[in-house]
């Protein structure tokens, strides 16, 4: 029988795809792989993971810090009943450490934003009230003006011209406080006669509108009509009083904290999304924003209901779902929920400072740390796929389907972060990552340390912690385990019966690796790379293995030598020998 070389190349260009049948798919795909990369036109192995810090316990977190006095790490430690902040330079000898209130959580809710272009580092877990640390000063401080907007506050001051009837007094500060709690309402009768005495009385009005203890006021009027959905309530004024100018203060309901699922920077204001009041209201819908920063300056007030030079707001979305992440693109704040996208942006209007709106009911993202900004489009993990966003529903697109989207289907959490270096997205949950290089449109796979929490993008590396390390992932060898697998491929378009009698594989430079391989006739056969003996293959050595068995369908596996973690991979290519067989 004739022999015939059949050449595969271009072994770079389409990555990994698992969700496509095989037997459709072209023989330079691959059905699964392990811990290798595809650039520079080769198959690559990814570098080993490389000890920063050891001997560490309770690591829960760890954030790059790019601040105004060089990169800094802020590590966070939680052993269940003290949190304590240690920053490290860029040598990872410590610069600072400090104890922060308990949070009572483990890893994984952290997440962090930059403030002032690295000046200010936020640090929020969702259990708790945000802390931040500043480049100058040494320490853990809470957001301030965080719950600033539990205090009294002066909605209105008004005349009365002597008749009777009610006056409605309407300001957006008479929020409903939420079932089973309340807020005072204080009324003050100032008379033009000084010599007529000043009146103040104060009540309670709780969720379902009641006054208490009484709707009369003595010596003051009658409070009546409590509306919360509008924001206003009646009051008559008692004419015998001799009052002629009255004030309302509200205190709004008693909060003793609050917390936020994710905090954001967005330009010189700091927005909060997914909120929730301890003895107040749950606003898993709520935006948030604080005031304006002074240059330089963390915000100082957060409360929405302060009336004066205060720029603070709160927004209820049109959707029912739970904000899970804030991202800015091209200046623009998109509020992603569990089910929705919104959008936020800034206007040069004193009275109307930012503009909302819906952008989609269709797509959203799962969990916080779930969106990537590239190349003016955000990478989202949400709505049971991997998509990109530009801006507008036209823009959605799926990076994912075909290929691998079954593993964003399948898994509930799954946080992402972005490695300059590579051009690549690191989508990761568990011990294992599914790496998207974005230049290329190509998805491969790389195992993680064990107890990976966390893992953070900085110059050229990623950093990564486990409960009692950090490591790098750029370590001066290669990761064990290295694999690119095949199956199902037609040795030629025709899906004859072959008489395969070797395959060359084509590396540039030296590589050990392990050839397993099966054939099989229908493609609902079992693959079964034990039928066949491994062959060892070595570039120093070897130009061709020997591998021999008959089939319509070629199935094989390339993977390291055990415990051989030198030598880099690649792989460009390969080469199978045939001879004719039979038709099918």
């Amino acid at each position: 029988m004739p022999q015939q070389i059949i050449p595969i190349t271009d072994l770079a260009s389409a990555g990994l795809v698992q969700d496509t049948p095989a037997v459709s798919l072209p023989p330079n795909v691959f059905s699964d792989v392990h811990n290798v990369r595809f650039r520079d036109g080769a198959v690559k192995r990814f570098p080993s993971d490389l000890d920063k810090l050891t001997l560490l316990t309770d690591v829960v977190y760890v954030a790059y810090w790019p601040s105004t006095l060089g990169d800094r790490y802020v590590v966070i430690t939680d052993n269940g009943s003290n949190t304590v902040f240690t920053v490290y330079s860029n040598s990872f000898s410590v610069v600072a450490s400090q104890g922060g209130t308990n949070t009572g959580v483990t890893g994984g809710t952290w997440q962090h934003t930059l403030f002032n272009g690295g000046y200010h580092i936020i640090l929020n877990n969702g259990n708790s009230t945000p802390v931040f640390l500043q480049d100058d000063i040494v320490g853990v401080n809470a957001l301030p003006g965080w719950d600033s907007y539990a205090v009294e506050e002066e909605i209105t001051s008004f005349e009365h011209d002597g008749s009777s009837g009610a006056i409605e007094i309407k300001n957006t500060a008479f929020v409903n406080p939420g079932a089973g709690n309340s807020i005072s309402v204080k009324i003050t009768s100032l008379p033009r006669n000084t010599a007529e005495p000043i009146h103040t009385e104060t009540v309670t009005i709780n969720s379902s509108g009641v006054v208490s203890p009484d709707s009369t006021l003595a010596n003051i009027g009658t409070i009546s009509g409590v509306n919360f959905s509008l924001n206003l309530f009646n009051f008559t004024p008692d004419t015998s009083s001799g009052g002629t100018v009255y004030k309302a203060a509200i205190t709004t309901a008693a909060v003793t904290a609050v917390t936020a699922g994710v905090v954001r920077s967005y330009g010189n204001l700091l927005v909060a999304g997914n909120l929730k009041e301890t003895g107040g209201r749950t606003l898993t819908g709520t935006v948030r924003t604080s005031d304006v920063a002074a240059p330089g300056v963390i915000p100082e007030n957060w409360n929405p209901f302060k009336n004066g030079a205060n720029t603070a707001d709160e927004f209820i979305l049109a959707s029912t779902g739970t904000i899970q992440d804030l991202a800015e693109l091209q200046g623009v704040l998109y509020v992603y929920t569990d089910s929705s996208i919104h959008s936020i942006q800034q206007t040069n209007s004193p009275v109307v400072p930012f503009q909302i709106a819906t952008v989609t009911d269709n797509y959203g993202v799962n969990n916080t740390d779930g969106v990537i900004e590239v190349d003016g489009k955000h990478i989202v993990y949400g709505s049971n796929d991997c998509y990109s966003f530009g801006g507008h529903p036209g823009s959605i697109a799926s990076i994912s389907d075909g290929r691998v989207r079954n593993f964003f289907r399948n898994n509930t959490t799954i946080k992402a972060v972005r490695f300059n270096k590579y051009d690549e997205i690191w989508f990761w949950s568990s011990s294992i990552v599914y790496v998207w290089n974005y230049r290329n449109n190509v998805w491969t796979k790389r195992d993680l340390p064990t107890g990976t929490n966390s893992m953070d993008s900085i110059r050229g590396d990623l950093l990564l912690s486990a409960p009692t390390k950090l490591l790098s992932v750029n370590g001066s060898n290669f990761l064990s385990g290295a694999v690119v697998e095949r199956r199902r491929m037609a040795v030629t378009p025709e899906f004859n019966t072959e008489s395969v009698s070797g395959m060359a594989l084509l590396f540039d430079g030296p590589a050990k690796v392990n050839i397993k391989y099966d054939g099989i006739d229908k493609v609902g056969e079992t693959v079964d790379f034990t039928v066949n003996t491994a062959i060892p293959f070595d570039t120093t050595t070897d130009y061709k293995a020997d591998v021999r068995f008959n089939g319509r369908f070629l199935n094989y596996r390339i993977e390291s030598q055990s415990n051989e973690i030198t030598l880099d991979w690649n792989l460009t290519g390969y080469q199978i020998e045939i001879r004719k067989g039979g038709n099918r």
